[in-house]
């Protein structure tokens, strides 16, 4: 070929032709000029294309760690709500000192916690690569980022948990041993946790920072449900009826339905400060009003193949905090009514 060119431009040359001379320069330079773009155009497609796998890989790990990170999260629930029931028992004397020595975790309340320890490192990756995503994968980003933000929030309300434990370590520790186990310094230890209204008042504060971070770890926990169940219906084309039977592999059950005048059921469990799965499986938008307490959490128009969580209202010890979720026309209307039930979830169809 190179030589071909050649033998065009000797012969243009040698006729002294200068003006065909020039065409036939300017052509092969826009030839050289479109091969170039034609091959940064198919390295440009290579490289997207394997930025695009490395993406798909990635959700599918994610995928892997979501399911992880929502049964930690769930046995984080567990703990501080055995924490919670210890507090209250405490709080409203309703403890004796045989209490106390045949359950030494009363004694140690004001300063026990655990921690969530998600596994982030996939989803930091998408985040930091999502130019590279499908752009029909853009919910499942917008998930994934709303999923950090949840993270980074529940982080930051443990390090407030955190440091009201280790302000408890200390002045508890200045009245009694928390180590030592004799009868004698145990006995002391129990006499000052059944009587000291200092003690009551640690407790009181501790309570309230573990209701705050048990709060975070549960939207939390649903925002996992919320992405892993985009990326089920975005990536994977899932409906209704493999979701359900995700929902039921993790011991999630769907809210009780109810007629909008409907007299609100008997609960018989108690879920302070809970959040839950939002899904709309249906073809349109629709307007979904919370709340608890009588209070409004939140009124959100979901898009078809959307996930989200409710964001409960704080309602005291004797408050409700059963969450009603009504479906709205566009009048603002309630057209239908749900309740929330333990380890629930809603989905529009």
């Amino acid at each position: 070929m190179i030589k071909f060119f050649r033998r065009i431009r000797q012969k243009l040359l040698s006729e002294g032709n200068t003006g065909k001379y020039l065409k036939y320069a300017i052509g092969e330079i826009i030839l050289v000029v479109i091969g170039i773009l034609i091959a940064l155009a198919i390295n440009n497609w290579n490289e997207a294309k394997k930025s695009e796998n490395e993406i798909v890989e990635i959700i599918e790990q994610l995928k892997d760690d979501l399911i992880y990170n929502f049964d930690d999260a769930t046995g984080i629930l567990e703990f501080y709500a055995t924490q919670e029931s210890i507090c209250e028992a405490v709080l409203f004397d309703k403890l004796s000192i045989d209490d106390y020595r045949n359950n030494e975790l009363i004694s140690i309340v004001a300063v026990n916690w655990f921690i969530t320890s998600p596994k982030s490192e996939n989803l930091d990756y998408l985040l930091n690569n999502q130019k590279g995503a499908p752009e029909s994968y853009k919910p499942i980003i917008n998930a994934a980022t709303l999923l950090k933000d949840r993270e980074t929030i529940m982080h930051a309300e443990w390090q407030r948990l955190n440091t009201t434990i280790q302000e408890n370590i200390k002045k508890i520790t200045s009245k009694v041993s928390l180590i030592k186990i004799d009868s004698v310094s145990k006995n002391e230890r129990f006499e000052y946790m059944l009587s000291n209204e200092e003690y009551k008042k640690m407790i009181e504060l501790y309570w309230i920072s573990a209701q705050d971070y048990s709060d975070q770890v549960s939207r939390y926990r649903a925002q996992v449900m919320a992405t892993l169940s985009t990326i089920n219906v975005v990536k994977e084309k899932q409906g209704i009826q493999e979701l359900t039977m995700l929902y039921n592999s993790k011991d999630m059950h769907p809210f009780k339905h109810l007629g909008c005048n409907d007299m609100l059921p008997e609960t018989d469990y108690k879920e302070r400060r809970r959040s839950f799965l939002l899904g709309n499986l249906s073809k349109h938008d629709v307007i979904l009003r919370v709340k608890n307490d009588d209070k409004i959490t939140g009124t959100y128009t979901m898009k078809p193949g959307s996930f989200r969580f409710t964001r409960p209202e704080y309602a005291g010890i004797g408050g409700d905090y059963t969450v009603i979720v009504e479906k709205l026309d566009a009048d603002g209307k309630c057209m239908e009514k749900y309740a929330s039930v333990k380890n629930g979830y809603l989905l529009i169809e």
